[in-house]
């Protein structure tokens, strides 16, 4: 069974909440929202600091623990009621091992009537929080990463500095990790000379650590009946001991300089990828063109009937789950917020079958594993029959649902991300020429007629990113893939199911069967053997079903799927090629060779692209990630992962293996 204790456990003592894991309360009696306002916004001196925010600016604002969110929500109040203009934005992190249920983090906060609006906010996006970083959006200008998981683990991950910490845990003496010099350290590693912090703890070790950590303490009246707090500020001269741990340079954030943001970006490719990241862009006030070969947007790979939201889970971690695990709940909610439910999808939950013995073990360890229990769900023959709506011909036939899984139609999705004031889309118009000149990019169309100079250049064409950059050719995977559209028969499936393949409920008379995986095959003709294999990985299961399909009722699509040797997409900058391979020679003799020389990045060039059959899962949250590059601002994903999907990964697999 799924951990039925994924969320904290609360007892509610003559109305107030208590934490039954360390055995106390979640903010003051006196007052809750008052409590917050005196310790973190007053001590950390907000509201000044929001007035003078400048133009572009992004003001980061991290905290050790979410609990019920009454300091995110009532930061977000102020953050309204005092900023001046729509270009500067607010970033707040959140660390939370233990997260709220929805029910009691909404018990705790509708204490305070006024955070009704924010809370209502909040409780739209608070769902599917799985083990890592959650990028949730307020307004476009507000954006909170719920960073689930260990802080102890998940600190060390942040990427970029932080203007202002809320020290918020529970109390030393009942949660001690929380206030170690390790931890300390850690933090003072994402500080710079003007950040500072607030606690409303005044305990005597956790001020020597603080100082000890590199922190200019002080010591301020506490908040009711509270004799004493601490605040202060980050001196990093006072730790002279303190090693900044970095990456390796070719894996570096670059340091392009900043443009403003009036200037225009150009995005190649108009698929679910392109579309993501021009939105993405959009929304933060960048002018967009989105280039796209094809008359119509998602032509291509993002052009199927129907497709499905899921992911590629592990019990085990790693780079691709973590990735999934934040791109879920992104992309869900994404897809809810953007398109006509029965209409352009459908939330009708997911069934993977245990369709034979190493998906069954998988099937199992996932459920063993510590995930939400509204994620997942053990079903067993009788409950797959009831979901599904269709008698099921195996007895011992098993599976995982995933309720809040959906099928829908990604050329509808991919046109509503591009209906957007500041992207502008061009069709029918093939790059077949980059240049860098001076400080833009100069594109060309197929008669060598230059299209007009950009700042940025993101890449969203999957493949076809070889024929701009030939230097990433040996690298992309074009595995071929035909799905199957099912016409003229009534079917009442009423969930996804998988197996070897997948099968979706019914939309406009229409259902779909996929997908074939093809390799080394690089012709596109839709073929009656591929529409026999998508209909037979059914036959055995569904044979009710299945038995009434002729090959003349079925339509459908073949493609290219593009994937990486990982089988990870490519997110983020890309190195010139002949210079990375003269810097990082040594590589050839010693894969773990440190090598100080800066990575020589393509100045303002991005790729998006080669996410295989994930596409609507990773390429949103991988267009996000994209934004926060461009605009400096706080990684929607953590360290392991941006590295883990670094373009440059390639080019270092090869030097190590030549």
């Amino acid at each position: 069974m799924p951990n039925q204790q994924y969320y904290a456990p609360i007892e509610w003592r003559d109305n107030v909440a208590y934490s039954t894991l360390f055995n106390d309360i979640f903010f003051s009696q006196a007052s809750g929202i008052e409590e917050k306002r005196y310790v973190f916004h007053q001590h950390n001196n907000l509201t000044d600091r929001f007035a003078r925010l400048n133009a572009g600016e992004i003001f980061v604002i991290a905290e050790s623990g979410f609990g019920s969110g009454l300091n995110f929500l009532t930061t977000l109040q102020l953050w309204r009621s005092t900023r001046r203009a729509e270009n500067y934005s607010l970033h707040f992190m959140s660390f939370e091992k233990h997260p709220l249920a929805l029910d009691d983090l909404r018990k705790i906060v509708s204490q305070f009537p006024e955070l009704t609006n924010e809370l209502e906010e909040l409780s739209k996006q608070y769902y599917l929080l799985l083990p890592g970083y959650h990028r949730l959006t307020f307004a476009n200008d507000v954006k909170l990463t719920l960073i689930i998981g260990d802080i102890q683990e998940q600190l060390p991950q942040l990427n970029h500095k932080v203007d202002a910490w809320f020290l918020d845990g529970f109390s030393p003496a009942k949660n001690d990790e929380m206030w170690n010099l390790q931890l300390l350290n850690e933090i003072a590693m994402h500080c710079h000379n003007n950040t500072t912090f607030a606690t409303y703890t005044a305990n005597s070790q956790v001020r020597r650590n603080l100082e000890a950590a590199g922190f200019t303490v002080q010591k301020g009246l506490g908040f009711a009946n509270k004799r004493n707090l601490l605040f202060g500020k980050f001196n990093q001269h006072n730790n002279q001991s303190m090693t900044k741990k970095t990456p390796r340079p070719y894996y570096a954030i670059p340091d392009f300089p900043t443009h403003d943001i009036a200037q225009c970006i150009a995005v190649i490719g108009a698929g679910i990828s392109g579309a993501a990241t021009a939105l993405a862009l959009a929304n933060r006030g960048y002018s967009v063109v989105v280039f796209e070969k094809n008359p119509q947007v998602a032509s291509e790979a993002s052009g199927n009937y129907q497709g499905m939201l899921y992911g590629s889970w592990s019990a085990f971690g790693g780079a691709m789950m973590e990735l999934s695990c934040s791109a879920y709940r992104f992309s869900h909610y994404l897809i809810k917020t953007t398109l006509i439910e029965h209409t352009d999808f459908a939330s009708c939950g997911l069934i993977q079958l245990g369709h034979n013995t190493q998906q069954v073990k998988r099937n199992q360890q996932l459920l063993q594993a510590n995930l939400p229990p509204e994620f997942i769900a053990a079903v067993d023959k009788v409950q797959i029959e009831q979901l599904v709506g269709f008698a099921i011909n195996q007895k011992e036939l098993n599976g995982v649902y995933f309720p809040h899984g959906m099928w829908l139609k990604p050329p509808r999705l991919v046109r509503e991300l591009l209906n957007h004031p500041k992207i502008k889309l061009i069709t029918n118009c093939e790059i077949t020429q980059i240049k860098r000149h001076a400080e833009h990019w100069l594109l060309h169309e197929k008669n060598n007629i230059t299209i007009r100079k950009f700042t940025h250049l993101v890449l969203c064409n999957a493949h076809a990113a070889a024929d701009l950059i030939p230097d990433l050719a040996p690298f992309l995977r074009k595995i071929r893939g035909q799905t199957s559209v099912v016409e003229n028969i009534s079917s009442s499936l009423k969930t996804v199911l998988c197996g070897n393949g997948y099968i979706t409920p019914e939309s406009n008379g229409k259902f779909t069967l996929g997908a074939t995986f093809q390799f080394n095959d690089q012709l596109l003709d839709v073929r009656e053997q591929d529409h026999q294999e998508n209909l037979a990985n059914f036959s055995d299961i569904l044979p009710d079903l299945i038995s009434q399909i002729t090959i003349n009722q079925l339509s459908g699509k073949a493609n290219f799927r593009t994937s990486t040797y990982d089988y990870l997409p490519l997110v983020g900058p890309l190195a010139d090629y002949d210079q990375f391979n003269r810097d990082y020679a040594k590589l050839t003799k010693d894969k773990n060779a440190w090598i100080d020389t800066p990575c020589n990045y393509l100045p303002n060039l991005w790729l998006n692209l080669a996410h295989g059959a994930k596409g609507l899962l990773t390429a949103p949250l991988c267009g996000e990630i994209i934004a926060d590059y461009i605009s400096q601002s706080p990684l929607s994903c953590s360290e392991n992962v941006r590295i883990a999907l670094h373009p440059n990964r390639v080019y270092v697999r090869k030097l190590v293996k030549s």
